[in-house]
């Protein structure tokens, strides 16, 4: 078997092109660094509210953390992939040798993601029920949460060994030259995408009704459930990464529509780390941190520099005059008029210099530590108010 022929018959009429083919790596560059922004920065405001404004950490804090490893070796995986074929690149362009490469990079991202996934929806539902069930009890909300977490793990557990145990022997799975047997393992990406899409809409769904029963404003409870409802967008990108499985179930192209599934399951990913990191961020700009008063000093900043702009405008500009114009005169002073103005409590014939009025402002104020030992609300959320009481629904515990 010649190593160099393409790892797929080209259509007719089409010539392999393995030195430079066609490909969307510019655009695949971009989605995984906007990815990379959005975890690095969610995770990173999650974990400066825990560790400096809440000062408490969690079972799903750490859960959390763990998932953050197998998000780096699914990443390498996405960047490796794109180093060896390229990002859209079709299989009549990439050489029949370097195949088994590429699809151990597959089939180890697949475990990656899976395990990702697995252990931050864990952690995902360990908050809600933290969150929104009162200590001591086990109400239905509860077992809700308890059951979507237990079908989970299940299923991802299952899902990584189903994918390990595909072929026979193991290294079938990416070497398709080897003598053995295989069952379809593209299917597992069309049944996790399906089971993801169902869970997203469960996590989604699941707070949304304790939200609205919390005993504080409408207006909070709008601030409130639009946090949470950022899990709409993990929905989206679900429902499109199961349009892009059923794709590459039904082709034969695998390079090429395998970019789309790694790239939309990266984007997955990434917002359920923000989903998870999202209801802990308030605390960070609540009280008075370092980071609120850098934003606060920002914007002085940019409205100062705003101002001596237009005022270096306005000094700038220089008079006019046309030929219709009237020229100004000063006319003299009228003491017949009277006015109930502070301009014109001075005596008539007094002159015009010197200290006319003295004024003297008196600004008192109190700075009250947001953070103090003694505060009956310290552990509470920021769109948990004082009239709301710690007995109310939804306390942060």
């Amino acid at each position: 078997m010649d190593p160099n022929r393409p790892g797929l018959e080209p259509p007719s009429g089409v010539e392999s092109n393995f030195d430079n083919p066609p490909n969307d790596n510019r655009q695949a560059n971009a989605g995984i660094a906007i990815c990379l922004i959005l975890v690095i920065t969610s995770v990173s405001l999650r974990a400066y509210s825990k560790l400096f404004c809440v000062k408490k950490v969690n079972l799903e804090d750490y859960l959390a953390l763990l998932a953050l490893g197998p998000y780096i070796g699914f990443v390498y995986g996405v960047y490796s992939l794109m180093n060896l074929t390229g990002y859209y690149v079709h299989q009549w362009n990439v050489r029949i040798k370097v195949l088994p490469e590429a699809l151990y990079l597959i089939y180890i991202s697949t475990s990656f993601f899976e395990a990702t996934m697995g252990t931050l929806k864990t952690a995902i539902l360990r908050e809600w029920i933290r969150l929104f069930v009162p200590r001591g009890t086990k109400d239905s909300f509860y077992w809700a949460c308890i059951v979507v977490m237990c079908l989970n793990i299940l299923y991802y557990i299952a899902s990584i060994l189903a994918s390990g145990l595909s072929c026979s022997p193991h290294e079938k799975i990416w070497n398709k030259s080897l003598p053995g047997t295989c069952v379809n393992n593209k299917v597992i990406f069309v049944s996790s995408a399906s089971i993801n899409l169902v869970s997203d809409l469960c996590i989604l769904i699941l707070p949304q009704r304790k939200i609205w029963r919390l005993h504080t404003s409408k207006q909070k409870k709008i601030a409130v459930s639009s946090v949470f409802a950022i899990g709409v967008i993990a929905c989206l990108t679900a429902a499109v990464r199961l349009a892009e499985g059923v794709v590459f179930l039904l082709s034969e192209d695998i390079i090429y529509n395998i970019s789309a599934v790694s790239l939309w399951c990266l984007a997955e990913l990434s917002v359920a780390f923000v989903v998870f990191s999202l209801p802990a961020i308030p605390k960070v700009f609540a009280g008075n941190t370092w980071i609120k008063r850098i934003l606060i000093s920002l914007s002085l900043w940019s409205k100062s520099a705003t101002s001596r702009s237009r005022v270096q405008e306005s000094g700038s500009s220089t008079r006019k005059t046309g030929e219709n114009a009237i020229r100004l005169q000063s006319l003299p002073r009228s003491h017949g008029l009277q006015s109930e103005s502070s301009e014109q409590l001075h005596p008539s014939g007094q002159s015009e210099t010197g200290i006319l009025r003295t004024t003297i402002i008196d600004i008192r104020g109190a700075i009250v530590e947001d953070n103090q030992p003694d505060s009956n609300y310290s552990h509470q959320h920021a769109w948990m108010s004082s009239r709301d009481g710690p007995g109310a629904k939804g306390e942060y515990h």
